[in-house]
């Protein structure tokens, strides 16, 4: 089976006047089918280059990558517009594609009822809590019906106890839909939650230090039991050992 997302020897640079910029620098690394994988490095080391190149935004300066299906992209911050209704937000991208069937109008609605947020799909964004408007967001993106999503540390802009409450919602409903998820964070307990892998990069430019296969010992795993298995510090130690932020 044909892995759903994959990079061979990739490397980007961007060019200016003032000369090269090397991004990433001979990375390889897949995602399988219905996997959830985080990138973790420092900050500005490429981590959201990776996932730009995937969507097909730039192109890689050498190597190749692969994309087997169709993707939907969840951003910093949720982009809702703000002079429609959280059900014509959540329809955005089935009407600018031409899809906005009956048939897929009562998907939305459906996903809204089961999310929590069929009450309030006739409000309007500002109404909503930063929590609530990133379900919707998410609701917009899988209203699509992508194969893979892409998450661009989408609970960044979350006070952190809602972000501890969000990620978990995201990542159960992201888990319950079957998708392949690849997530960037500076967060490592984030990263171990959500995970099946967790990938460590090096400081800019982006080189693959280190892959981490994510197992703990819980039951009905979700991202909030995951934090109380025994093996989750000592996954943590290891990745933050692993990256280039520390100070002689």
């Amino acid at each position: 089976m044909r892995p759903m997302l994959s990079l061979h020897d990739v490397t980007l640079s961007y060019h200016s006047l003032s000369g090269e910029t090397k991004a990433v620098s001979h990375l390889s690394f897949s995602v399988e089918e219905g996997e959830f994988v985080t990138i973790v490095g420092p900050s500005g080391c490429g981590k959201s280059s990776i996932l730009s190149m995937l969507a097909g935004l730039i192109p890689p300066s050498s190597g190749s990558l692969s994309v087997n299906g169709n993707i939907g992209y969840m951003l910093q911050k949720d982009h809702l517009l703000e002079w429609r209704t959280i059900r014509r937000n959540a329809q955005l991208g089935l009407e600018l594609q031409g899809k906005l069937t009956p048939e897929n109008i009562a998907f939305v609605d459906h996903m809204l009822d089961q999310y929590g947020l069929g009450d309030f799909k006739d409000r309007f964004p500002s109404e909503l809590s930063g929590g609530m408007r990133q379900r919707a967001a998410l609701i917009r993106t899988l209203a699509v019906r992508p194969d893979i999503l892409l998450l661009d540390e989408p609970f960044s802009a979350l006070d952190y106890q809602t972000r501890l409450s969000v990620a978990d919602e995201i990542g159960t409903i992201i888990r319950k839909e079957g998708k392949t998820a690849l997530l960037v964070s500076h967060d490592i307990s984030e990263a171990i939650s959500l995970s099946d892998r967790v990938i460590v990069l090096s400081g800019r430019p982006a080189r693959l230090k280190k892959i981490h296969t994510i197992s703990l010992s819980v039951e009905n795993r979700t991202p909030m039991k995951a934090r109380e298995a025994p093996e989750f510090r000592e996954y943590f130690n290891q990745i933050w050992k692993e990256l280039d932020v520390h100070v002689a």
